[in-house]
């Protein structure tokens, strides 16, 4: 080697074997945002909406039980009525019963959260809720956005 000559080998200083302060406290603040973001008091990206075997739309609540809903496990696009998009596919609401059926095989007590367009019918949607709820979705997300500022409102 190029070290030996000059027997620099020995005037390397050995590399520290423990961590700094900063990294520590990086570590803690990795730490604590994993630990915020995977609680419940984070909120959810929709409002839940009850698919109960009595067949009546359950108003949602604020507090503790809308937290409760968990997480969406597959997220529906709905753009208007017969074009949604379902788990990569692009359906018409006769067709996707078979793949929502096949979904809730593989994921028991998935929650679906939909993201419907303005130009869905409010009776499409509840069609779309009363097949999850006969399927076996354990509850339904509604999420909205806001108009963007380019985006014209009706």
């Amino acid at each position: 080697m190029i070290t030996r000559p000059l027997d620099l080998e020995s005037r390397l200083s050995s590399p520290p074997r423990d961590l700094d302060f900063v990294a520590w406290v990086n570590v803690g603040v990795i730490v604590l945002f994993f630990a915020l973001f995977g609680s419940p008091s984070v909120l959810l990206p929709g409002v839940p909406v009850g698919v109960a075997e009595s067949g009546a739309i359950e108003l949602p609540s604020v507090g503790a039980t809308s937290g409760s809903a968990g997480a969406a496990s597959v997220v529906v696009s709905y753009r208007r009525d017969n074009v949604i998009l379902f788990d990569g596919g692009m359906y018409s609401l006769a067709d996707l019963r078979k793949q929502m059926e096949g979904y809730v095989k593989k994921h028991p007590g998935a929650v679906m959260l939909v993201r419907a367009d303005r130009q869905v019918s409010m009776q499409a949607f509840l069609d779309l809720c009363g097949m999850a709820r006969s399927v076996g979705f354990a509850s339904v997300l509604v999420a909205a956005e806001t108009p963007g500022p380019d985006t014209p409102a009706k």
